[in-house]
């Protein structure tokens, strides 16, 4: 079930190339360091659409010398899913077809009963298999586990990418403190600051969570009762408060594009510059279930206990194009 922490995962590694070579690397698929990458649509509902099939994340992966591009299909899974077992060769056969190129599936775990059974050649057919989806997984029994501070400092996101994937771990306060530990030491503030918030993003637990926070009021917070450090501090709390609703507007984006809404240019505005968090928590609640703009663009009512937009009346009108029904989801 996609969610925050699954939509970390998944998401975190096409936007990192070196960090994406390095997850290869452990896959000893012979990829040369130095890969570019291009993001593909995720929508594998085919024409004319009868429903909805959404893929995690999809990659055309090109080696430094251009030679032999493929198809790189990233799935995130945190537990087992029975219905995986027929969906994902539906998407390699999908995306071979599409693109007429090699695809090659990667399965993020983390936990080793759902590594193993993601692992599992798929096979379907009579006598010989007609065929045969073998996934590449990785997770925590072949993703390093990274405990010494100069190790996650030579690169930070692949050790974020390794504490996900070790984040059921039992020894998970060492980890995160290792990463905190190295984090701290980012002289680029601006950089960290994001890194910290993706770390948190992609931790599925609350006790994880819990403890990465009081890490970070630790290793990050300067001291008050200083000019410099109220100053900071005053500055912070404006800058998260700013990025917690930048991410919540991303995510809602995001939600309405899977769910197959007309994605126009006035609902794109509408959303992303609303600065008012309690309504965009109401709009993505929402738009988990409405199958109209209408629906989740309505003015809020006493029952909602969110606060009206702040716009005029003559702005608050849901835009009056109508989106398809997205129907149900087979995923």
């Amino acid at each position: 079930m996609p969610n925050v922490s699954h939509d970390t995962l998944h998401g975190f590694l096409p936007g990192r190339p070196k960090a994406l070579n390095r997850a290869l690397d452990l896959l000893d698929l012979g990829i040369p360091s130095g890969v570019t990458t291009e993001t593909l649509p995720t929508d594998a509902s085919g024409a004319p659409k009868m429903f909805t099939r959404s893929m995690d994340s999809v990659l055309r992966v090109v080696r430094p010398d251009g030679r032999d591009p493929f198809i790189l299909l990233v799935e995130a899974q945190s537990g087992i899913e029975t219905k995986k077992e027929t969906s994902w060769p539906y998407y390699v056969a999908y995306l071979r077809d599409r693109y007429k190129l090699e695809v090659v599936l990667l399965v993020l775990c983390v936990d080793t009963a759902t590594a193993a059974w993601a692992a599992r050649p798929l096979r379907t057919g009579l006598g010989h298999p007609t065929q045969v989806t073998a996934p590449h997984v990785l997770g925590p029994a072949n993703v390093p586990r990274v405990s010494r501070i100069q190790d996650a400092s030579a690169d930070l996101d692949f050790a974020a990418f390794c504490l996900w994937i070790h984040s059921n771990d039992p020894d998970i306060e060492g980890i995160l403190t290792v990463m905190g530990e190295a984090l701290a030491q980012d002289a680029d503030r601006e950089a960290r600051d994001d890194l910290a918030g993706l770390i948190e993003d992609g931790l599925g637990s609350e006790h994880a969570r819990k403890i990465w926070r009081n890490l970070m009021k630790t290793l990050f917070t300067p001291r008050r009762g200083t000019i410099v450090g109220d100053a900071r501090l005053a500055g912070q709390e404006e800058g998260r408060e700013e990025g917690r609703v930048a991410g919540k507007a991303e995510q809602l984006l995001r939600l309405m594009e899977r769910r197959g809404f007309p994605m126009t240019e006035e609902t794109r505005q509408r959303v992303t510059t609303c600065t008012d968090m309690p309504l965009l928590d109401l709009w993505f609640d929402r738009a988990i279930d409405a199958t109209t703009l209408d629906e989740i663009f309505a003015r809020p009512s006493a029952t909602d206990r969110v606060p009206a937009p702040a716009q005029s009346p003559d702005h608050t009108a849901v835009p009056s194009q109508e989106p398809r029904n997205p129907g149900p989801s087979a995923d």
